[in-house]
């Protein structure tokens, strides 16, 4: 049976920080319930591995001490010799990773434009897709992204796997004095979170919904200065990071969640919003058109403009609210992103369980 070395080392909480390691250990609990953990040997670092033991008994765990650069570079390659696997896993593209190992090497790229790429590095980072042995795709632009940047690599070599939604649960109940908007995003450029407040800002007077923010921002980057500035103190509420049971219980109680990044990869949070429930108003996302059609309560044609995001919120906030079609809507999300079918896909690709 082939034996998939499986890089978690990045990971430093279970309920993971970012959208990548939200996939990452998602899909380890779907190859688990699937059956294929004899299959598997986790990467870990010291903090996480336990962790991994006591959530997956039986799992085999490689603990480093050591992660980062060192790991992919020494320590991972010296692993490898001594105990040989099939393939190495990487769950998403980043600097460091190590692409020339006497194995197979697979990962799963989840957009070509990253924030935690600085522009310096994308270049070289990104070029270490074309070393790839399996290539995957989290959705059909990257796709495309991929093969615009390495014409020389063959379409059938990229494989699409849409992220799935991983532990969709009711979340705790939150309770405001108001009603809210919701929008969960970084700070970064490429999330363009600014164009919200602007937007919010130009119908505030019109509504009686607060906006909050939750994500990862500054308290002196852009949107917090915006925020201060305008005086838009006592109408957004940012509570930076939170964990994934406080964020359910802001995406059910949300009377509208908004997406206007611009960057279009995959579209996770959308996606989480709509599967539970809410009403979401978005830039066109490939999670959201493709498969089966699935569509945003409106569309942001222009993440720029912000009249026409300020016009399409009270617009998709003034509609009577279908609850049913929204219960529905969700639920065929949950059976299109599921985490069985995507562990089954790559399970497939990546060989577990079949005969070397």
């Amino acid at each position: 049976m082939k034996t998939v070395g499986y890089d978690l080392t990045f990971v430093s909480e279970m309920e993971g920080r970012t959208g990548e390691e939200v996939f990452a250990l998602g899909l380890l609990k779907g190859l688990y319930e699937l059956g294929k953990s004899s299959n598997i040997v986790v990467f870990s670092n010291s903090q996480m591995k336990k962790n991994f033991q006591k959530a997956y008994p039986g799992l085999h765990v490689v603990e480093f001490r050591k992660t980062g650069k060192k790991f992919y570079k020494k320590r991972l390659r010296r692993y490898i010799k001594k105990h040989p696997v099939d393939v190495v896993y990487y769950p998403h593209v980043q600097k460091h990773m190590n692409t020339k190992l006497p194995c197979t090497v697979a990962a799963t790229v989840h957009g070509m434009n990253s924030k935690d790429v600085p522009k310096r590095d994308r270049r070289k980072t990104f070029a270490k897709i074309k070393e790839l042995d399996l290539i995957f795709a989290a959705g059909e632009l990257v796709k495309e992204e991929i093969l615009v940047r390495h014409r020389h690599l063959p379409s059938e070599s990229v494989k699409i796997i849409c992220n799935p939604l991983v532990d969709i649960r009711s979340g705790v109940e939150i309770v405001l004095k108001k009603k809210f908007i919701l929008s969960v995003n970084s700070d970064s450029e490429q999330k363009n979170l600014i164009a919200i407040l602007k937007s919010f800002n130009k119908i505030q007077n019109e509504i009686p919904h607060d906006l909050v923010v939750i994500g990862d921002t500054d308290e002196k980057g852009r949107a917090y200065r915006y925020i201060k500035r305008t005086g838009l103190k006592d109408r957004v509420i940012v509570t930076g990071v939170i964990n994934r049971d406080i964020l359910f219980g802001y995406y059910r109680n949300a009377d509208l969640f908004v997406n206007a990044s611009r960057y279009r990869g995959f579209g996770y949070t959308p996606l989480e919003a709509m599967a539970c429930g809410s009403k979401v108003l978005s830039v066109k996302m490939p999670a959201m058109t493709k498969p089966d059609g699935i569509e945003c309560d409106e569309y942001i044609n222009n993440p720029h403009n912000y009249n026409e995001i300020a016009n399409k919120m009270l617009i998709v906030l003034s509609r009577e609210t279908d609850r049913d079609y929204l219960r529905k809507r969700a639920d065929r999300l949950m059976d299109i992103y599921s985490v069985e079918k995507a562990a089954a896909a790559y399970a497939g690709f990546l060989g577990i369980g079949e005969e070397k």
